[in-house]
């Protein structure tokens, strides 16, 4: 409330401004909420982003054990063993011959020296 004197000023009550000081203080701690809670948001947002990262690990590990462990069922089996002999260490039968092939990156590295090429690059 305001209250006029005899001159016509307006004389203001103590009471204002402590409502004054206690608006701007809730406007204040409003603030700090809205930005407690919208903190605790871009939280979450990050976590279920990492959740679903790591959900998608654990689908790609699940593939890898399962190939894995159909791997070691056949691991002690003859045919198994005689593919791996043939494919890593080259080994062949009495009645068979062993034709070795360069690699196409081999060949593409003879082919730029023969062009005087370097890494694939021209010179300028």
């Amino acid at each position: 409330m305001a209250k006029k004197n005899s001159e016509g000023k307006v004389i203001e009550f103590k009471n204002k401004k402590r409502a004054g000081k206690s608006g701007l203080i809730l406007v204040i701690v409003i603030v700090i909420a809205i930005a407690y809670f919208a903190m605790s948001a871009i939280k979450i947002v990050k976590l279920n982003a990492e959740k679903e990262e790591a959900l998608a690990r654990q689908e790609e590990l699940l593939m890898i054990k399962e190939d894995l462990t159909a791997e070691y069922a056949n691991i002690s089996s003859a045919q198994y063993i005689e593919r791996l002999a043939r494919r890593d260490l080259k080994l062949v039968k009495s009645n068979e011959l062993l034709f070795i092939l360069p690699d196409r990156e081999s060949v593409k590295a003879a082919d730029n020296e023969e062009n005087g090429e370097e890494d694939g690059k021209t010179e300028d």
